[in-house]
């Protein structure tokens, strides 16, 4: 079964799709809820309708009896608790994970660190003391193995991935020279089976298009596609044509201005030799 968060995200398409030209003030009242609803009801990051309304409103849209059942099936599949509820992480995180999971490709920006997927567990150590000061070392364990759990999904089919992160990134010495060496030792020997590419953007790219955007993640799905944003502020899912064709022609400008992954390769190498030299 697909995680919960594809199901919600598959539902409320559906229910926006169905609509059609209806407004939303005729669909609430022909099955006696608030406009308001039916707006919670087809945003992704929203709420799922209870069984009794969606059956009723499913039977104002005319939907015949098979495809009523498959739409169903997705509100029973959107209730159904992801794994990472258990660790009291934020919803809009949460639903990323959910969608990180069924994709079929992923495309990464990062301009400030070690994507997420291939940071080792240091490395994210260090990241995650440094955001929040103070933390517990419950807190931090619990952030850790979230982290951990999704490598390890992303690791057991790779799906394409693209990463992309600026060259300033493999010369912060996020945790200090060893940790950072065993993270570029890391990047190195990326898992995969011919699926994963890493691409640094050089300094000599100068003023690339991604250095006034924030990191991002575009995921391709079977069903949608969705942007995932970041900020000091959170997590921001985006998932209208207009914004994922934003992004895929920002990623486009990124891979005309980003180095080989030959010479990415050769550059992290270099990176690395500086670093064990200092480690000494």
């Amino acid at each position: 079964m697909s995680s919960p968060t594809v199901g919600r995200w598959q539902l409320a398409h559906e229910l926006r799709r169905l609509r059609g030209d209806q407004t939303r003030d005729s669909a609430a009242k022909a099955i006696d809820v608030a406009p308001s609803s039916i707006t919670r009801w087809e945003d992704p990051a929203g709420m799922t309708p209870r069984a009794r309304d969606l059956k009723l409103l499913l039977g104002h849209y005319g939907v015949g009896e098979g495809e009523a059942a498959r739409i169903l099936n997705l509100r029973t599949q959107a209730r159904t608790p992801g794994w990472w509820q258990e660790y009291g992480i934020a919803k809009e995180y949460g639903t990323y994970i959910g969608l990180e999971a069924e994709a079929t490709r992923i495309e990464n920006y990062e301009s400030a660190l070690v994507p997420g997927l291939l940071q080792t567990e240091d490395y994210t150590r260090a990241v995650v003391q440094a955001a929040v000061p103070g933390i517990s070392e419950e807190e931090l364990a619990s952030q850790v193995h979230v982290r951990a759990v999704r490598q390890d999904r992303w690791r057991e089919q790779i799906p394409e991935t693209w990463f992309f992160i600026n060259e300033a990134v493999i010369h912060q010495q996020v945790g200090g020279p060893y940790v950072m060496t065993e993270q570029l030792k890391s990047l190195l020997a990326l898992p995969g089976n011919g699926n994963v590419t890493l691409q640094l953007l050089p300094y000599t790219a100068g003023a690339h298009a991604g250095l006034p955007q924030p990191p991002f993640s575009l995921l391709h799905l079977r069903e949608v596609a969705a942007v995932c944003t970041e900020s000091y502020n959170g997590t921001l899912l985006l998932d209208k044509p207009s914004d994922i064709d934003r992004h895929v022609r920002l990623l486009n400008h990124l891979r005309a201005a980003a180095a080989s992954p030959k010479q990415t390769r050769i550059t992290i190498e270099h990176a690395l030799r500086t670093l064990e030299g200092l480690s000494k």
